[in-house]
């Protein structure tokens, strides 16, 4: 009868385990916490990665030493893919043990329209079906607008549109779109954020934000309080942390954000990646500190 018990009770553990997410299970395995474990947008290494000569695979591989899985990236030094093309970079991240998951590219340019379209960077309102096709070729699930020109109701509202259009693109080959935060998306314009607006004008299905957990608190927000009004709709966070004397990106657990609430009051927020990101960090040695800090004080 013992081993009936012992054989019920594992028999349980192990139908409870397949249930779960990949993420969920191996936390549950080592008795942490439920949350996604941290990956890396990789502009927190752009002194790096757009160095004169820089080997990107070597970079890729010391990001893996430090115990990150999960890649985000952003234009560099040499464009898009840090001057490869997608396929050729994914097989880069592949090889060095990681998964590229999102690529940051920029909404409606600030630069004046009568620029010409060879000077400006690519862009969501001028190449997102290219781009969508792009991360789709390299197996990227994710599409993330960087930052987008809202300085008035009608640049908030060209970029809503663009962003729906962008969410489409990427429902039909099986991605998904979200748009990161800085501080501006909280500033009010003629009574509304941008913040607001383009999440209560988009399909919660399809448009979504990553959002910048110290730009959100630099701007006087709860995080927190953000995921229980639009529930689900945070899938993706860049876990940043800012100098309390400064207010400058600084290593995670160093400053000013108070990761602990935020991610104790997560459940609604429908994360399902996060990626640490210190803007201007010059070695890999400050992601390798906020990942032993996040180790240490969140997945516990």
């Amino acid at each position: 009868m013992a081993n009936r018990r012992s054989f019920l009770k594992t028999s349980g553990v192990v139908a409870l385990g397949s249930m779960l997410p990949g993420w969920a299970l191996a936390n549950s395995m080592t008795s942490r916490a439920n949350y996604p474990s941290p990956g890396l947008q990789v502009y927190t290494l752009s002194a790096l990665l757009n160095a004169p000569g820089a080997d990107i695979y070597a970079v890729l591989k010391q990001i893996a030493g430090i115990g990150i899985k999960e890649l985000e990236t952003a234009t560099g030094g040499n464009g898009l893919y840090y001057g490869h093309k997608p396929k050729v970079f994914a097989k880069m991240v592949n090889d060095a043990g990681l998964k590229w998951i999102g690529n940051h590219i920029g909404g409606l340019p600030r630069t004046p329209s009568a620029a010409s379209s060879a000077a400006r960077p690519r862009n969501l309102r001028d190449n997102v079906r290219e781009i969508v096709d792009d991360a789709a070729e390299g197996g990227c699930k994710w599409v993330v607008c960087s930052s987008s020109s809202i300085s008035t109701l009608d640049e908030i509202k060209r970029t809503t549109e663009i962003f729906v259009v962008a969410g489409d693109l990427a429902a039909k080959n099986d991605m998904k779109f979200a748009y990161h935060n800085h501080q501006s998306e909280f500033h009010k314009i003629e009574g509304v954020s941008a913040f607001d607006y383009v999440l209560t004008n988009t399909d919660k299905k399809k448009v979504f934000m990553e959002l910048d957990l110290a730009w959100a608190t630099a701007a006087g927000q709860d995080p927190a309080a953000l995921f229980k009004k639009y529930p689900n709709r945070f899938p993706l966070w860049h876990v940043k942390d800012l100098d309390k004397t400064t207010g400058r990106p600084c290593p995670v657990g160093t400053g000013k954000v108070d990761f602990k609430h935020i991610f104790a009051n997560s459940k609604l927020s429908g994360v399902e990646h996060t990626f640490i990101e210190q803007d201007g960090a010059k070695t890999i040695d400050d992601p390798a500190s906020s990942v032993r800090w996040l180790k240490s004080n969140i997945y516990i």
